[in-house]
């Protein structure tokens, strides 16, 4: 089976999720210079995983903002587990060559961050 145009694309966006964990200016980067590389191009694999990717970032980032104020450390660990593990089934999809949206909101992030192509 042959890789669709922008696989790389899409894999590194979903690698940013890693940098996230050290800072949220190399999540940035990470995910940002994917956008920009696919930006034009018309490949349509890496602009769906480039969504679904930024869509996670969102959400972490939100997340992050209000963990302060969970005083349950187990809830908010089980909240960031939950993020790394929609992000680990976006990358396998990406790796298995798939256009599978994640569950539950994927398919709110293609219609909200459809400026990504």
């Amino acid at each position: 089976m042959s890789n669709p145009p922008g696989k790389g694309l899409a894999i590194l966006g979903y690698c940013s999720v890693f940098g996230l964990f050290i800072h949220i200016f190399l999540f940035i980067a990470i995910l940002g210079t994917a956008i920009l590389l696919n930006n034009g191009k018309g490949q349509q694999f890496a602009a769906f995983h480039l969504r679904q990717m930024f869509g996670i970032g969102i959400v972490a980032i939100l997340i992050n903002a209000f963990t302060p104020i969970i005083e349950q450390g187990w809830l908010a660990l089980l909240i960031i587990s939950l993020i790394v593990l929609v992000a680990v089934l976006g990358l396998l999809s990406a790796l298995r060559n798939q256009m599978i949206a994640l569950p539950f909101i994927g398919d709110y992030f293609q219609k909200w961050f459809s400026f990504i192509k």
